[in-house]
């Protein structure tokens, strides 16, 4: 079997400090369950932010 991959979506609706920390959070735990962080993307004017994770 091939690489895995998987995409989140995380969103933080008051700032972007409150975004980076959401998204620091979701990296570490995802990568204490073995998956590679391959991208982090935001979406314009917004406070939101997909992660591309690998396994």
């Amino acid at each position: 079997m091939g690489k895995q991959y998987k995409v989140i979506r995380v969103s933080e609706n008051w700032s972007a400090e409150k975004l980076r920390k959401k998204i620091e959070n979701t990296m570490n735990e995802f990568s204490k369950q073995g998956w590679d962080v391959v991208d982090v993307s935001f979406l314009a004017n917004t406070y939101v932010a997909m992660i591309t994770l690998s396994k």
